[in-house]
């Protein structure tokens, strides 16, 4: 009988990651360079697009929640040592970035070439200001392999 509970887990576990995992760290992956590119585009047109940074976070959030909290789905970040740090660093980058979008878009929304400047500056400052936290963060808490010992 435990032989089956433990396939059952491996191959929820299996799907889990082949059906939604792999499309959000697909996603985790190109999220930066796709901010960066609409950040980019708002600047260049002056004007604001669909803010997609907020639901790109709840979707995230959404199902790394899942694979953190159910037990069947941890055994991926057991399988595969190295996934744990690459989630968190991602998504707090993606993280970042969409506040950014976020700040650059709500600037952008009148044509005031003031309220651009200003929105801009505060997108630098921000992106700057996590970043340097973040690095902080990581520097006093470095990021573990879900396998190490000193993870608890």
């Amino acid at each position: 009988m435990n032989k089956l509970k433990y396939f059952i887990m491996n191959s929820l576990a299996l799907l889990y990651f082949l059906f939604m995992m792999m499309p959000i760290l697909l996603l985790l992956l190109y999220a930066p360079p796709i901010l960066i590119s609409e950040i980019n585009t708002v600047i260049s047109t002056g004007f604001s697009t669909l803010n997609s940074g907020i639901a790109l976070i709840c979707l995230v959030s959404f199902i790394l929640g899942l694979s953190l909290t159910i037990p069947p789905f941890r055994i991926i970040y057991y399988k595969l040592p190295w996934l744990f740090a690459f989630v968190k660093i991602s998504y707090i980058n993606m993280f970042i970035l969409s506040i950014a979008f976020t700040i650059i878009n709500c600037g952008y929304e009148r044509q005031d070439s003031m309220k651009h400047t200003i929105a801009l500056t505060t997108m630098i400052f921000q992106i700057i200001i996590c970043r340097t936290l973040m690095c902080i963060y990581f520097n006093k808490k470095p990021v573990q392999y879900v396998g190490d010992n000193k993870n608890g």
